[in-house]
């Protein structure tokens, strides 16, 4: 009788366990299906998402910036944008006649995009200009103080965005202390935290006057004398020199309104045997890793002498490097060839299209800081 008893009261404690284990279980379950049902709906960036609706085409096509030769729309440019997507176009002296025409070709080439394009030039004051219709023309060399550098930038923007140019490849912020090097006229002409200081005021400036900044040229070409468009640049400096080139730029990427920087097609040997446009080293463990900046990265021209002879070869380089967007101007056939390998690159996979994906989502997110998205 009495191990009856006891065997009656396992079996009664057991299903007590059992009942109340199932009945915790339940009473979880419910608390997290509550939880569920409370939790915000994940809310995922617009811009991603038409990142992801875009075909891979269109997505290749957004990091060139190509040129063409006139100052109206050929069959060529008009190809470039509607079935080749390309993001940018980059205006030169030869497709400048005056201001109406200007106006008229950017207004026509913006009419054909799908997606608004960036239409950049060079338009640095002083010597190096494309439109000498405008007043703003003032020099860099002329710049010694930060509000007139600002005022000079937001007057030269007011002037660019008139005719319809939304990106200007300003200001020059290499450390050049030669002045018979290539580029010192072009520079500020300044010490590195000078020179800094000035072209954040100028990037403020663009900015305030509805125009995009390329600060330039990334890591810097210092005293080079020769031509970076005609012969190679080699700088054969040390990494103690190379930090003093590197100051002004990392001036300048302390200004949250640097949205973009153009690189510099300069061979460093002390650090790399690859021009720095095409340099994994100086675009994504310097300028990205280290640097810390999440923008666009652009190429000057590639097809510049000083970074090699294989548009189509440095284009996929450069993508890997870290650059964002390819230029290619003065030969418009190029701009098919770089397109076809760039997407060739990406199919055999030797670039992967989450890497094209994320210059895209830059690209756009740029776009959209200045109403062009």
């Amino acid at each position: 009788m009495y191990k009856k008893i006891i065997y009656i009261l396992i079996i009664f404690s057991v299903g007590i366990s059992v009942g109340l284990t199932y009945y915790l279980k339940q009473q979880t379950s419910l608390v997290q299906e509550e939880q569920e049902m409370k939790k915000e709906p994940e809310v995922i960036d617009p811009i991603v998402l038409q990142v992801r609706g875009m075909s891979l085409d269109e997505k290749i096509g957004q990091l060139l910036m190509v040129g063409f030769v006139g100052q109206y729309l050929d069959s060529h440019i008009q190809k470039m944008v509607t079935q080749y997507h390309i993001g940018g176009v980059n205006l030169l002296a030869r497709n400048v006649k005056d201001s109406n025409q200007v106006k008229k070709l950017i207004s026509d080439l913006q009419k054909i995009s799908s997606i608004p394009l960036f239409i950049g030039t060079d338009q640095e004051g002083g010597i190096n200009i494309r439109f000498k219709f405008l007043q703003e023309l003032t020099p860099q060399t002329k710049i010694s103080d930060t509000v007139a550098a600002e005022q000079i930038a937001f007057d030269r923007a007011a002037e660019l965005k008139d005719l319809g140019v939304n990106m200007n490849f300003s200001p020059v912020v290499d450390y050049v202390s030669n002045d018979k090097s290539y580029l010192y006229k072009r520079t500020f002409g300044a010490s590195p935290n000078t020179a800094g200081e000035l072209a954040n005021a100028m990037i403020d400036g663009y900015l305030k006057g509805g125009v995009i900044a390329v600060a330039k040229h990334f890591p810097g070409y210092g005293n080079v004398v020769l031509n970076p468009h005609t012969d190679e640049s080699v700088l054969p400096i040390s990494v103690a020199e190379l930090e003093i080139n590197l100051a002004s730029f990392i001036k300048v990427l302390t200004n949250k309104n640097t949205g973009a920087i153009m690189t510099a097609h300069i061979v460093i040997p002390e650090m790399d045997s690859k021009p720095a446009t095409l340099s994994y080293k100086f675009i994504t463990e310097i300028l990205r890793n280290r640097l810390g900046f999440n923008g666009v990265v652009i190429t000057d021209d590639i097809e510049m002498a000083s970074v090699g002879h294989s548009v189509s070869d440095i284009a996929v380089e450069s993508i890997k490097a870290g650059n964002d967007i390819i230029i290619d101007t003065y030969t418009p056939k190029n701009s098919i060839i770089i397109f076809d390998r760039l997407k060739q690159a990406v199919l055999n996979k030797e670039i992967s299209k989450e890497r094209i994906d994320q210059s895209v989502i830059r690209i756009l997110n740029l776009k959209k800081s200045i109403g062009a998205q």
